[in-house]
């Protein structure tokens, strides 16, 4: 089951909290994923900055530890492994939310995905998330659409 879907819009504030959707709070959770377990404690959040699109890209300690796993597949000396182990975590950070469910973005992240302090959206993309600028956020989901319908695009082992 997905675990971040919907947008979810948001306020940066002055010093650069923002609240995590509530939606998004219980994936968070240690156990929130293991069937019956019920959500027991904080996990963190880990987030860096998209190197395809002005945003940031969150996502859970098991799909960060999943990232993780893939890269290793590749040869450790490669210069494939060693520009994707620096694009992915050079630039990450692992934050915990308040118990009011905020995080602080540093503002090297901020500056990335061009917040400021307004709207923002967090788009759910399954297993992880993405926080943009509200106004962007929503030219990429009309950009995304338009691609997937010029494609075709059908989910696999759906039959039309």
């Amino acid at each position: 089951m997905a675990d971040f879907i919907g947008t979810h819009q948001g306020k940066l504030d002055a010093k650069g909290r923002v609240s995590v959707p509530a939606a998004y709070r219980a994936s968070l959770k240690t156990g929130s994923t293991s069937g019956n377990t019920a959500p027991t404690a904080p996990a963190p959040l880990y987030l860096r900055p998209s190197h395809k699109f002005p945003c940031l890209e969150g996502f859970t300690e098991k799909a960060f530890a999943r990232l993780e796993e893939e890269l290793n597949k590749l040869p450790e000396f490669s210069d494939e492994h060693a520009d994707l182990a620096t694009a992915i975590y050079s630039e990450a950070i692992r934050l915990e939310a308040d118990k009011e469910g905020r995080i602080v973005l540093p503002a090297e992240l901020i500056g990335h995905a061009g917040l400021n302090e307004g709207g923002i959206a967090f788009l759910g993309k399954g297993k992880t998330f993405e926080i943009w600028d509200a106004s962007t956020a929503e030219r990429r989901k009309i950009e995304a659409r338009e691609r997937a319908a010029a494609l075709h695009f059908t989910a696999p082992g759906v039959v039309h």
